[in-house]
């Protein structure tokens, strides 16, 4: 066969001359990147007395539901570990197939706003009623943006790629 006959059988699985297949490969890396921010996240919430507060990536949910809607921990556990069963399927989706950007990327964005809210009254407030102390918001935005900021960097350069392309 020749490469003609085989670009139209299989005209997604060949590329066309000159053209490299290196997308989903920049796909897989962000992929492996939140696979990497799953198991940090999993290994925080398995704390045998609970969370360290101070080390979790999300901080910001439990204080918008406990100081916004007076919420308990029966309810915030659950929360916390639906963002990391968020993650886990998002990182396997982005791995593997090279798909869900979109969805990850709005995600992601609803899920940091908290954080950013908790980061702004640790700033303002310096801690208030929370966790007063400057090393508290130097290691929450670094979290912020290890967590949060790096990771919806690279998916929005992602989509912005695919969308260059396209056009």
């Amino acid at each position: 066969m020749d490469r003609e006959e085989l670009t139209r059988n299989n005209s997604r699985v060949i590329p066309p001359e000159g053209e490299h297949v290196s997308r989903p490969q920049r796909e897989r890396l962000l992929g492996a990147y939140l696979f990497a921010l799953c198991i940090y996240q999993v290994g925080i919430y398995c704390w045998p007395s609970g969370p360290p507060f101070i080390l979790d990536p999300r901080a910001g949910i439990p204080v918008l539901l406990i100081n916004h809607f007076s919420f308990d921990n029966k309810v915030i556990y659950p929360v916390e570990w639906i963002t990391a069963t968020w993650l886990v399927i998002a990182a396997a989706m982005i791995f593997f197939r090279g798909r869900f950007l979109r969805a990850y990327l709005i995600a992601e964005i609803v899920l940091a706003a908290p954080t950013a809210y908790y980061i702004c009254i640790l700033a303002i407030r310096h801690g208030g009623d929370f966790a007063p102390g400057f090393k508290d918001l130097v290691l929450t935005v670094l979290l912020f943006l290890v967590f949060s900021v790096v990771p919806t960097g690279l998916a929005l350069r992602r989509i912005l790629v695919r969308r260059e392309k396209r056009s």
